[in-house]
């Protein structure tokens, strides 16, 4: 690996600072307070862990910023230097600054760098006010967002410890170069991810609920209600819930698609009726709504099918280990797939683990017990057409962008082995299949 030079880099980021007349215009995110807590430094090679340091040199004058201006953090990070909080050379990873080998200062996603926002090779600061929003998939008349404002709604809901507020990108480590990002949070910590740091959090929130959907209604975490169960047959699924289902939980903007099929990314509020907690009758049976349950299918590497199949890894693979404590002759389930996939193919499965030791596998097949859970009104000919679901919802054009059916499957199965106890079960994706299983209601019948 050859060494990256960066000649005077100080002397730029020195003349940045000084060039700079405008000063940052407020933005809040109403947190106040007073510093947070120093970081757990838990790394012991030297560039990582003078980096760590480095970073909480630059977090605690962010703290200091917003102790002067009423819990607001600064537009960028060189408005900290010019308010004598960060010296020339700070919020900048050592290694860059000391042109060390494997130091690299490239950003490959929107950065906070750049013109207008802070001078290459310093920190990628997230609550900047210099990246944008793409507005491809927002509304036509959504206000110009920036990333900041994400960042901020995100702040203020549970999990807000796992957000980072400053990324290194100058790390690249092992035998082929990998990248290696660190991130420092609003509470201190520190930890190393790939570019997206959401993947490092998968089992607590999906990547689509951590985006710009959030500024457009979607909720959460917790994805549930929090009341107990008020059906008895019913299975609790509040450990595994990745979303309430009211708006796009399976796509990262609130529209889809481009041109004439440019329209509101599907969901399941006609379904859900933004009321969750609550039994609802469902082809003519009882079942308890509180969110569901979504899993990761195939991705592709070809964007050219971006609108047809995952491009992204957005989830887990799969749940595991749901206590279930019961016996009983069968079990029903209401479900669908984001994706479609070929008829007849296997696009995950439900692992039942009895009390002695057996198991129990039962396929979910494209076509006939599950499919796409939302298809425009004059599409006749796609796949999965020939199961029948248990719901449906019909969207106007007027409503959404184009006329479409959303849509529920019903699967159930007869247990042959009721007399012994299942103790657990899991809920697996087929890696194969681009589809993407989840699960919105589950219940036992003795």
């Amino acid at each position: 690996m050859a060494v990256v030079r960066f000649a005077g880099l100080a002397g730029m980021l020195a003349a940045a600072a000084a060039t700079t007349t405008a000063t940052a215009a407020a933005t809040g995110d109403g947190l106040g307070g007073p510093s947070l807590p120093a970081i757990a430094e838990g790394v012991n090679d030297g560039g990582t862990l003078a980096c760590a340091r480095e970073m909480r040199k630059t977090f605690e004058a962010l703290q200091a910023w917003r102790r002067r201006h009423g819990g607001r953090y600064p537009d960028r990070l060189v408005d900290a230097k010019l308010a004598a909080l960060l010296p020339a050379q700070g919020a900048v990873c050592p290694t860059v600054i000391g042109e060390a080998l494997n130091a690299d200062p490239s950003h490959p996603l929107l950065t906070s760098r750049g013109p207008g926002g802070d001078p290459i090779g310093t920190y990628e600061y997230e609550l900047s006010a210099h990246v944008g929003v793409r507005r491809e998939w927002l509304p036509t008349n959504a206000p110009p967002y920036r990333r900041a404002d994400v960042k901020r709604e995100l702040l203020r809901r549970a999990a807000h410890e796992q957000v980072p507020i400053l990324r290194c990108s100058s790390h690249v480590e092992g035998a082929e170069g990998g990248r290696v990002w660190r991130n420092l949070t609003v509470t201190g910590a520190y930890y190393g991810s790939d570019g997206y740091w959401e993947a490092r959090w998968f089992q607590d929130v999906g990547y689509c609920c951590r985006d710009a959907n959030v500024l457009f209604g979607l909720r959460g975490p917790p994805f549930h209600s929090g009341l107990a169960l008020g059906l008895e047959e019913a299975v609790d699924l509040r450990g595994w819930v990745t979303a309430f289902g009211d708006h796009p939980w399976w796509w990262t903007f609130p529209m889809f698609g481009e041109g004439a099929n440019r329209q509101s990314a599907a969901d399941l509020r006609r379904f859900f009726e933004g009321r969750h907690g609550r039994v609802a009758q469902v082809g003519g049976e009882a079942w308890w709504l509180d969110g569901l349950v979504q899993l990761q299918g195939r991705i592709t590497n070809d964007w050219g099918r971006m609108y047809r199949e995952p491009t992204r890894w957005t989830t887990v693979w799969e749940r595991t280990g749901l206590p279930v404590g019961r016996r009983f002759r069968e079990a029903a389930w209401l479900q669908g797939t984001v994706w479609e996939d070929v008829e007849g193919r296997r696009v995950g499965e439900l692992v039942w683990r009895y009390a002695d030791g057996g198991t129990e596998r039962v396929p979910i097949v494209y076509g006939r017990n599950t499919a796409r859970f939302w298809r425009e009104a004059g599409d006749t000919g796609g796949m999965g057409e020939a199961v029948s679901p248990v719901w449906e919802g019909h969207e106007e054009a007027a409503e959404v962008g184009v006329e479409r059916r959303v849509r529920l499957y019903r699967q159930s199965w007869i247990n042959p082995r009721p007399d012994i106890e299942v103790r657990t079960l899991d809920f697996v994706s087929d890696r194969e299949s681009p589809a993407s299983p989840f699960l919105v209601s589950l219940k036992l019948l003795r």
